[in-house]
This record gives structure tokens, sequence and C-alpha cells, in this order.
């Protein structure tokens, strides 16, 4: 078998043109890679003003809608058991409801999963 070396690519030729593209690349702006906001952000703003709805189950047993995932919320003599803690930034609407719930502090709080729309409201 005969191999036309003029269309052969010589190791010289390789590594000149790994040079030029790699100077190339240099070149190009990075705001070109960028990428969009981040979705957790939009979610954190979304939550800054959003709504919360309280939903009573039955009992005293109620569901906060509005801050990422649904939060339970027991409320009892001796405190409030919240399931998730929803978002941050969200946190002044859910004080507001938290208190019309019951003005008993909260004591217990138990994570269902470690997405951040359940978790990061838990400091």
């Amino acid at each position: 078998m005969k191999i036309n070396r003029s269309r052969a690519l010589s190791r010289r030729g390789f590594l000149t043109s790994a040079a030029v593209v790699a100077a190339g690349v240099r070149l190009i702006p990075r705001r070109l890679f960028a990428e969009g906001e981040s979705p957790v952000n939009i979610i954190r703003g979304a939550a800054a003003t959003a709504k919360i709805n309280i939903q009573k189950v039955r009992g005293n047993i109620s569901v906060l809608e509005g801050s990422g995932g649904n939060i339970a919320v027991l409320t009892g003599q001796d405190g409030k058991v919240l399931v998730d803690a929803g978002i941050t930034a969200s946190r002044p609407q859910l004080t507001d409801a938290l208190s019309n719930l019951s003005s008993d502090p909260i004591k217990h709080l138990i994570n269902t999963h470690w997405h951040f729309d359940h978790t990061d409201g838990n400091e």
C-alpha cells in the first residue's frame, strides 16, 4: 500500500497547526463562553418576592406554598415542626406566614432531601 506523503501531516505541521488554533482560542473574548445567569439565582430572585400561600391540611397541619418546595408545618403546644425550609430569600414572607399559624417557636426541622429549594432556608 502506497501512502501519499503530500497529503500526510508531518509532526511539525501538526504542532504548528495546534499552536495557531491555541493562540486563536486565547484571543476569543471570554464573554462568548460566559454562561447565562444560574438557574439557582433566578429561583432565589423569584422567591424573594413570592407570595406564601397557607393551605390548611387537617387539624394542626398546614402547607406553605411559594418558597421553592412546599413546606409542611405541624403546630403544637411545644412549638412548630417544619418539613423542609424553603429558600432563604423568602424568609420575611415565611416568617409572617408561620406567625399567622401560631406564635410558638420553630423547634424542629426535617429535610426531605438536599435540593436547595428545600434546604436553603435551614440557617
